[in-house]
C-alpha cells in the first residue's frame, strides 16, 4: 500500500512539475527562515545553560537606597560576603569572588617581544572551576588558580600570545602585576555565556598586592562580583528574606544609606540585568527580541503552510474526476486521506532537504547581521536533527491536512460536475487575505524601523559629531602629561582643535553621577545629575553653543570652582537666572558657581531624554580626564592619524595608541536597533516572496478554470486590458482587505516598540498606505503575468477544447 502511495505521488508530481517546484520552494524558504529564527531564540533562551550546576548558581547583587539617590542596583558586593555566606548558611556550599574589567581596568600584556593592550580578563578565586563548568583542556582545575601570579588562558588567547608553542609554563608580563605563569588552557567561553573573557588571573595575585587586603576584608567597599553555589536549587525569595539580618550582623545599620543583598539566578542574568549599573558582562539580551524573532518564525512558516494549502486545494480540483473514479471503484476515505497526506509529506521532505542546504548557505550572512555565532550541528547534536525532522513532519501534516480532508469527503457525483472545479474558493480567498495581512504587518514594521533609524541618524544632537577623533588616555603617564601632549597635537597641521574630557557623548553609561544641592537648599534636597569633566577647548572642539554666560577659561586659579550646566539642569534646579549661582556636591565636599549655560545636547542615546548635566573644570575632585578629542580635517587622514600616534608615543611608550571616530561610536550605540530593522526587512521580503509564489499558482489555476469564459469574452471583443482586469480585480480586493486588517495590528505593535525611544517618529497614515500599495503592486505584478498569458491565448483553441 505504501509503495503504491509513493508511486502515485511521484507520478502526480512528474505530471505537475511547476506545482511541485512552487510548493517545495515556498515550504523550503519557510522552514529555512523558521529554523534560523529558532536557532537564535534557542541560543538566547539557553544562555549559561551549559553549566551542569546552572540551576544552583546565583549571582549576588546589591541594592542601595537613600533619600538623596533613590534606589540603585549594582552587581558588586563587599569582599567578605561570599566566604561568610558559605560559613553561615549550610545550603551554600561554595562561593567565588571576581574582579572584572570594570574593577581591574585595562593593562599591557607582554609575551616575549610582543605587546598587547588587553581588557577582557577576570581576576578569580580558585573556586571558579568548582562553581562554573568552563572546560580546561590543559592544567588542573583544582590548582590552576591556586597560587599568586598564575594565569589561565583561553585557546584563542594562547594562540595569540604563543602561536604554536605549548603555552603551559610560559611567562606573561602583566602591567602593574609582573611576570605570571600560564597554569591552564581552557576552551573559549561559548557564545551563550554571560561571562566573556580571554584570561583568568588568580585571586591570590590580588591578595598579594600591598593595600588590597583591606579591600578584600572590608564590609564597606563594593569591589567584587560574587557568585555562590547552592547545595540544591533555592527558593530565591525565601533566601533573600534572610539576607537583611545577615548583612546587618556583619556590617551594621547605616542610617544614611540602606544596603541590601539579593540572589540573582544564573538563568536570569542575561535578560534581567539592565537595571544593574556598571555591569560589564557580555551584551545583555532583550526578551522582546526573542518574542519578535519567534513571531517572525511563526509568521513565515504559517504563510508557507497557507501557500501550500492554497496551491494543494486548487491543484487537487484538477484531479476531481480521478478521485471520483477511485471512490466509485471502492476506495475508502481513509485510503484517499493517506494518499493526499503522503503526497504532502513527500513534498515537505523535499522542502526540508532544500531548507537544510539554504540554512547552511544563509547562516553566515545572518550571523554577520545579528552579531551571532549560530551553527547547525545535525550530526553532533541529534536534538537538532530530531527537531528539524519533527518540524518537516509537522509542516507536512498541517499543510496537507485540509486538502486531504476536503477532497476525501467529497461525494463522487459532485466530482464529475463542472461546477465542482471551483470548490473551496472561499477558503482560498481567506487564506490569501491572511497571507498578505501578515506580509503587510512585516512591511509596515520594516518601513517604520527604517524611518525611526533615519530620524536618529539625521537628528541634530546639539554638536557636530563629524571629523572627531577620540583618543583613549590609557595610563597615568599619559594623564599626568596631557597638557604637553595636547599642545603637541595642536601643532599637527590637519588638527583644528583638541580637548580633554572625562567622557565623550555616547559613553553615558560610564558617566559619573552626582547628588547636588542648589544654592539655598538643604542637604536633603539633593538632585541627581550627570557630571562631565572638561577643559576650556571642549565646547569649541565639539562645536557646542552657550546660551548664557561664558566658557571656562582654563585658568586653574579661577575656574577650578567654576562649572557649566545644560538647560535641563537649570530647569531641574529651578533656576531662571542660573549665572553665578552656587551648586554643592556634599559627597565630594565640592562647591562651584555657574559660569555659563550650554545649549542642551544629546550626551546619551536617543533612547533616553536629555538629563541634567554639570560640566566641571578638568581639575575637579569628581572625575578624572580619560579622553583626548581632536577635530581634524578630512584630507590626508592616514597621515594625520600617524602624526597623532607619533605624538602619543613620544610621551608614552608603554601603552598603545587607541582611537576611534565619534560618529562611528555613536552609530554603534544603535547597532541592536539596526540589526532588528534589517532582519525585519529580510523577513518582510521573504514573506512577500512566499505569498507571491502562492499567488502565482492561484492565478494560474484561476485562469485555467476560466478558460472558456476568457475565450467567449475575447470572441465578443474584449480587449487585452479587459481580460487582465477581469482576472486581477478579485485579487486586488483581497490585498486591500488584508491592508485594512493588518494596519491596526501593526500600529499598536509599533507604538509599543517606539516607546523604547525618548525621541521618535510619529506613525502617519502614509506608512500604512505605502505598505498596502507596495503589497498591491507586487500582487498585481504577480497576477498580471498569468493574466497576460491567459489573455494572449488563442480563444478558438480554448472553445474547441470546451
Amino acid at each position: 500500500m505504501l509503495r503504491n502511495y509513493v508511486k502515485i505521488a511521484l507520478r502526480n508530481l512528474r505530471k505537475n512539475p511547476a506545482y511541485a517546484m512552487t510548493n517545495v520552494a515556498g515550504l523550503a524558504l519557510g522552514i529555512a527562515c523558521c529554523t534560523i529564527m529558532l536557532l537564535y531564540v534557542r541560543e538566547e533562551l539557553t544562555f549559561d545553560a551549559f553549566h551542569q550546576k546552572a540551576e544552583r548558581i546565583y549571582r549576588l547583587t546589591e541594592t542601595r537606597q537613600s533619600p538623596e539617590q533613590g534606589e540603585r542596583h549594582f552587581p558588586y558586593t563587599k569582599g567578605p560576603v561570599g566566604p561568610t555566606l558559605v560559613a553561615d548558611f549550610p545550603e551554600i556550599v561554595s562561593a567565588v569572588r571576581m574582579r572584572d574589567r570594570q574593577g581591574a581596568g585595562r593593562f599591557t600584556v607582554r609575551a616575549g617581544q610582543q605587546r598587547f593592550y588587553e581588557g577582557d580578563h577576570l581576576i578569580a578565586e580558585a573556586s571558579f572551576f568548582e562553581v562554573f563548568d568552563f572546560k580546561l583542556v590543559q592544567g588542573e582545575a583544582a590548582s590552576a588558580l591556586q597560587d599568586p601570579l598564575s594565569v589561565v588562558l583561553t585557546e584563542t588567547a594562547a594562540q595569540k600570545y604563543f602561536g604554536d608553542q605549548n603555552p603551559m609554563g610560559q611567562v606573561l608580563n602583566l602591567e602593574r602585576i609582573g611576570d605570571c605563569k600560564v597554569t591552564g588552557i581552557l576552551q573559549d567561553p561559548p557564545a551563550n555565556s554571560h561571562l566573556d573573557f580571554s584570561m583568568l588571573i588568580s585571586f591570590a595575585t590580588l591578595e598579594a598586592v600591598p593595600g588590597w587586603k583591606r579591600f578584600i576584608d572590608s564590609w564597606e567597599s563594593d569591589s567584587f562580583i560574587t557568585y555562590v553555589l547552592a547545595q540544591r536549587p533555592l527558593e530565591v525569595e525565601a533566601f533573600n528574606a534572610k539576607l537583611p539580618a545577615f548583612f546587618q550582623k556583619y556590617r551594621g545599620a547605616n542610617p544614611a544609606q540602606a544596603h541590601a543583598l539579593k540572589l540573582q539566578p544564573l538563568a536570569e542574568i542575561h535578560f534581567h540585568s539592565a537595571h544593574l549599573e556598571f555591569d560589564r558582562n557580555r551584551a545583555k539580551g532583550q526578551i522582546a527580541h526573542v518574542y519578535i524573532f519567534g513571531l517572525i518564525a511563526f509568521f513565515v512558516l504559517f504563510i508557507a503552510c497557507i501557500n501550500f494549502m492554497n496551491l494543494a486545494t486548487a491543484a487537487a480540483m484538477k484531479r476531481a474526476k480521478e478521485i471520483g473514479m477511485r471512490k466509485v471503484v471502492g476506495a475508502h476515505k481513509r485510503q484517499l486521506l493517506g494518499q493526499f497526506l503522503g503526497e504532502s509529506l513527500l513534498l515537505a521532505g523535499l522542502a526540508l532537504l532544500c531548507a537544510i542546504a539554504l540554512v547552511e548557505f544563509v547562516l553566515p550572512v545572518f550571523n554577520a547581521l545579528a552579531d551571532k555565532k549560530l551553527a547547525l550541528h545535525l550530526i553532533a547534536e541529534p536534538v537538532q536533527l530530531a527537531s528539524l525532522l519533527g518540524l518537516g513532519l509537522l509542516v507536512g501534516l498541517v499543510a496537507g491536512s485540509y486538502p486531504a480532508l476536503y477532497l476525501s469527503r467529497l461525494r463522487p457525483a459532485l466530482m464529475f460536475k463542472e461546477e465542482n472545479k471551483t470548490g473551496g474558493a472561499r477558503l482560498r480567498r481567506g487564506l490569501v487575505v491572511a497571507q498578505f495581512a501578515l506580509s503587510i504587518i512585516m512591511i509596515v514594521a520594516t518601513l517604520a524601523a527604517r524611518k525611526q533609524l533615519e530620524f536618529i541618524r539625521t537628528k541634530n544632537l546639539g554638536f557636530n559629531q563629524d571629523q572627531l577623533v577620540v583618543i583613549d588616555i590609557n595610563s597615568r603617564n599619559t594623564r599626568s602629561r596631557f597638557a604637553a601632549i595636547k599642545n603637541a597635537m595642536r601643532k599637527i597641521p590637519a588638527v583644528q582643535s583638541v580637548s580633554v574630557s572625562s567622557r565623550v557623548p555616547g559613553e553615558w553609561k560610564n558617566l559619573t553621577q552626582i547628588e547636588a544641592a542648589p544654592e539655598g537648599a538643604a542637604e536633603t534636597e539633593l538632585r541627581t545629575m550627570y557630571f562631565l569633566g572638561i577643559d576650556e577647548d571642549f565646547l569649541r572642539t565639539f562645536e557646542m553653543n552657550l546660551v548664557a554666560g561664558r566658557n571656562l577659561s582654563g585658568a586653574m586659579g579661577t575656574d577650578t570652582s567654576a562649572i557649566l550646566i545644560n538647560e535641563t539642569a537649570a530647569r531641574a534646579l529651578g533656576w531662571e537666572e542660573p549665572l553665578n549661582r552656587e551648586l554643592r556636591v556634599p559627597a565630594e565636599n565640592y562647591r562651584a558657581r555657574v559660569a555659563g549655560v550650554v545649549k542642551d545636547f544629546h550626551f546619551q542615546s536617543l533612547h533616553e531624554p536629555i538629563a541634567p548635566l554639570v560640566l566641571g573644570h578638568w581639575n575637579n575632585p569628581v572625575s578624572a580626564i580619560d579622553y583626548f578629542t581632536a577635530r581634524i580635517e578630512s584630507a590626508n587622514l592616514p597621515q594625520t592619524l600617524a602624526a597623532l600616534q607619533k605624538v602619543h608615543e613620544q610621551f608614552d611608550q608603554v601603552t598603545p595608541f587607541e582611537y576611534n571616530f565619534l560618529d562611528e561610536r555613536l552609530h554603534d550605540s544603535y547597532q541592536t536597533d539596526m540589526r532588528v530593522g534589517k532582519i525585519f526587512g529580510a523577513a518582510a521580503t521573504l514573506t512577500i516572496f512566499i505569498a507571491c509564489l502562492g499567488l502565482l499558482g492561484l492565478a494560474a489555476f484561476t485562469a485555467e478554470q476560466r478558460t472558456k469564459e476568457i475565450g467567449v469574452r475575447k470572441v465578443l471583443g474584449a480587449s487585452l486590458g479587459n481580460i487582465v482586469l477581469l482576472l486581477s480585480k478579485d485579487f486586488a480586493r483581497l490585498v486591500l482587505l488584508a491592508t485594512l486588517l493588518a494596519s491596526p495590528i501593526a500600529y499598536f505593535a509599533l507604538q509599543k516598540w517606539l516607546q523604547n525611544f525618548a525621541y521618535r517618529i510619529t506613525l502617519g497614515v502614509e506608512t500604512f498606505l505605502l505598505a498596502g500599495l507596495l503589497a498591491l503592486f507586487i500582487a498585481l505584478l504577480t497576477v498580471g503575468y498569468q493574466a497576460l498569458k491567459a489573455a494572449r491565448a488563442n480563444p478558438v483553441a480554448a472553445l474547441r477544447y470546451e
